[in-house]
């Protein structure tokens, strides 16, 4: 095993995503830290060829493992900044230049075409006249001489101004690890040591860090696998495209990055040395995150907005659509495995939360098959081709426009992280529906109430087992709710199931409290509703009580 240690020394990370330039990039790809160890090893005055070794060794390995903590995207605002290249020449002159330039670029990447590499008198003479064409200095050179005009567009107010963009991330956790299952020879392992030993930089020019290569890596967050995550990571033959690249665009023509995509899946959490539990149903979420103006239904119409949700996503399947989406085998009988589920996302858990849908998410299990998972980012890939924004439709209500950020949202309720923290008390947000009627709550003599709550506790106890969990150590069951922000159960519509013989039953709503003997690991949904927006559970710092 061999691990790369990155650390952040300005606790922040600058990278756009490479598909969008507004977005950030977070974790670092594989490849973007790859390429950092090329470009040092090539910056060196004479480059070492046991470090080219020890590269073309690490481009040869699998994709590794990853260990990332969460973290905290920067609103991304647009900058307008001068320009590098000054117009220093007349404009025309200028162009002229740059035409010579891109002719002789394209002549040099023939000719090196046909000598196979090799630097011929051709070759040669073509570099010769690229590098007459880019040097500017005689122009310049004269004090005084030059022209007013020009010398005022050297300074930057005179320079013209394009527009860009600095997303940056904040993580909880100022690092990364790359983890290779590969133990590499000495010699191998010590090259890479002094190339890490020189990494300033990765990604923009102020994500200045220190790497290294580390004994004793943490246990990985993102293993390669059949996770949604996708990251760039790189294959054998990738430094040589990368010095092909250079030789096209000299580091100053636009270029991007060789790669391979790889999926990532997350990895189950340990706490103290515990494997955590995990729920049958947890695995990745696909969040949409509701524009400021959709932003203002209360999470008592979460069935409402999962079911338009859950609605939009088949509309846009194609048939027929597997079990793992529809949750439903052939002939209509319900799936008795884990299967996507649709959630709706409120604010909560803060002193001043007021229980507002701020997004939806669709919940996608680590168990799903692939089948299942093709034809569910198939059907989102469709919906947004086909409508931008997105919508969901809720008829006389009104349109809830929304859009899908990439990585992490910058509301803290729809990003996954909150909803997964390992815990050994889970409280809910929305109401669960009970797989099973208690009886009557809040009616009737003390002794049949007892039993009636003694009744919905079991029912919760129950729904644990029903998502793979192991009886609970304690339940707690309420009509009020646990945590700040959510609202009582009373206050959310009847919920009611397909019965057996196809009437509708009715399904009792409650705010349950669970407790387990080891942490848990989200995200976690419980009872009859989980799949359609019911039984949201978020963890608990409080052992005991209510949440402040």
């Amino acid at each position: 095993m061999i691990a790369v240690e990155v650390n952040f020394l300005t606790h922040r990370y600058v990278a756009t995503a490479h598909h969008d330039r507004r977005r950030h990039e977070w974790p670092p790809d594989p490849a973007r830290v790859f390429s950092a160890l090329v470009a040092t090893w090539a910056d060196a005055d004479d480059p070492d060829p046991s470090e080219r070794a020890a590269l073309e060794w690490l481009e040869a390995q699998p994709p590794p493992a990853v260990v990332a903590s969460s973290a905290v995207s920067r609103k991304v605002v647009s900058y307008f900044v001068p320009v590098n290249d000054a117009a220093v020449i007349s404009p025309s002159s200028y162009r002229k230049r740059a035409e010579r330039i891109e002719e002789f670029s394209d002549a040099l990447t023939d000719a090196l075409s046909k000598s196979e590499g090799e630097v011929t008198r051709t070759v040669q003479g073509i570099k010769t006249k690229i590098r007459r064409q880019r040097d500017v200095s005689t122009l310049v050179a004269g004090a005084g001489s030059t022209n007013v005009k020009s010398a005022l567009q050297l300074l930057p107010d005179g320079r013209g101004k394009q527009e860009r963009w600095f997303p940056s991330v904040t993580p909880v956790e100022p690092r990364t690890v790359y983890i290779w299952a590969t133990d590499p020879v000495p010699s191998i392992a010590s090259a890479l040591d002094r190339l890490l030993s020189r990494v300033t930089r990765l990604g923009h020019s102020s994500s200045l860090v220190s790497c290294r290569l580390t004994e004793d890596p943490p246990a990985p967050t993102y293993v390669p696998g059949d996770g949604l995550k996708v990251m760039r990571s790189v294959r054998r033959g990738q430094l040589v495209a990368l010095e092909r690249a250079h030789e096209q665009h000299k580091a100053v023509k636009p270029r991007a990055l060789p790669f391979a995509p790889v999926r990532y899946r997350a990895v189950s959490a340990m706490t103290d040395g515990v494997q955590c539990l995990r729920a049958d149903t947890a695995g990745d979420w696909l969040v949409f995150e509701f524009r400021p103006g959709s932003r203002s239904l209360p999470e008592t119409r979460a069935v409402e907005i999962a079911t338009t949700l859950r609605k939009a996503i088949f509309r846009y399947a194609a048939d027929p659509l597997p079990e793992g989406l529809s949750g439903h085998q052939p002939g209509g009988v319900p799936s008795t495995r884990a299967h996507v589920g649709f959630l709706a996302l409120p604010w909560v858990g803060h002193t001043h939360a007021d229980g507002r849908l701020m997004g939806v998410a669709i919940g996608v299990p680590d168990g799903l098959s692939d089948g299942s998972k093709r034809a569910l980012l198939r059907a989102v890939g469709t919906w947004e081709r086909e409508a931008s924004p997105l919508c969901l439709m809720l008829g006389r209500q009104g349109v809830l426009e929304m859009e899908r950020p990439i990585d992490s949202s910058a509301l803290v309720t729809l990003r996954p992280q909150p909803w997964r923290r390992p815990s050994r008390r889970w409280v809910s947000v929305i109401p669960v529906a009970l797989p099973t009627h208690p009886g009557r709550l809040t009616g009737g003599t003390a002794s049949a109430r007892g039993a009636a709550w003694r009744r919905a506790e079991q029912a919760v106890a129950d729904s644990c087992r029903h998502v793979g969990l192991p009886e609970p150590a304690g339940v707690v069951v309420s009509l009020d709710p646990f945590v700040a922000g959510a609202l009582p159960a009373f206050m959310f519509p009847a919920f009611h199931q397909r019965g057996p013989n196809g009437e509708p039953v009715a399904r009792r709503l409650v705010h349950a409290s669970v407790t387990f003997d080891r942490p848990l690991e989200g995200p976690l949904a419980l009872g009859a509703g989980r799949y359609i927006g019911l039984g949201l559970m978020q963890p608990s710092h409080v052992e005991d009580g209510r949440d402040e």
